[in-house]
């Protein structure tokens, strides 16, 4: 449930996959027009209002599913939940789906604005891996990526994954 848009921007869904799916090829088709266009990447800001426009179009026939859209622009680095009618919010941290309760409190207890990235990416793992044991809706997987200036989009691999499984799941794993 995590998708690239652009090198700088990426998002994830929660609700109907089929709804989130459609969402997410306009958005880069829309992208990519941008791109083409105007020869410069767009910014994070700029396609959170297209995303909510759209949203909020559909709003009688609504695409069922929530979108948190991230990414690093030339203005900095941003976080933007978009609900079912197009209502869009700027957030630090955020969670969206079944299991958001329990991520956002893992979240919440833990953060720090100075968290470096690999501190970043623990948290995220483990504020998943929290929602996975206790909501049965949270699926059994984790996908992390993160975006930077230095290095774009980047989704770990599973030998990336693998000791952060093994600390934050599969203690809690019956055996």
């Amino acid at each position: 449930k995590l998708h690239k848009v652009a090198d700088h921007i990426a998002l994830t869904i929660a609700g109907r996959v089929a709804d989130a799916q459609s969402m997410i090829d306009i958005l880069r088709a829309n992208v990519r027009h941008y791109e083409v266009t105007w020869g410069r990447k767009m910014e994070v800001r700029a396609l959170a209002a297209l995303a909510s426009t759209f949203m909020f179009t559909y709003r009688y026939f609504p695409f069922q599913a929530q979108l948190l859209l991230a990414g690093v622009d030339s203005s900095g680095s941003h976080l933007f939940s978009i609900d079912f009618f197009g209502g869009v919010t700027e957030e630090k941290l955020v969670a969206t789906g079944s299991g958001s309760p329990v991520a956002l409190g893992v979240l919440e207890s833990e953060y720090r604005p100075d968290l470096s990235i690999d501190e970043a990416v623990r948290l995220a793992f483990k504020s998943v891996a929290a929602a996975i044991r206790r909501d049965i809706g949270s699926g059994d997987s984790i996908d992390v990526a993160y975006i930077s200036p230095a290095t774009m989009y980047r989704e770990l691999t599973r030998e990336e994954k693998a000791p952060l499984y093994d600390a934050y799941v599969k203690p809690y794993l019956l055996t």
